[in-house]
């Protein structure tokens, strides 16, 4: 009984330290894309880019749409509006 609590504990403490490096990967995945497509499209990447991007896309049900904190933070270092939407929603 006590070995069984014991793996129980451990499996918990693993499962507790696993999920946050999950977690941040994919959020740095897309974070990725979205400065990545504004560096492709000409705009100079910087802190500002990397802030705004960090806001990932919301998830609606018919798929994803840009976060307005994204939207908002490009818009004021002068990104177009066409190009700002198109990189939110990667992020």
């Amino acid at each position: 009984m006590r070995m069984r609590r014991a793996l129980t504990a451990l499996s918990v403490v693993a499962a507790a330290a696993v999920t946050p490096v999950v977690a941040a990967t994919s959020a740095q995945a897309n974070q990725s894309t979205c400065v990545n497509y504004l560096g492709n499209h000409g705009y100079l990447v910087g802190p500002k880019v990397k802030a705004a991007c960090s806001h990932g896309a919301i998830t609606v049900p018919l798929g994803k749409t840009w976060n307005p904190y994204c939207l908002t933070q490009l818009l004021q270092i002068d990104v177009k509006s066409d190009d700002a939407r198109a990189a939110c929603i990667r992020a």
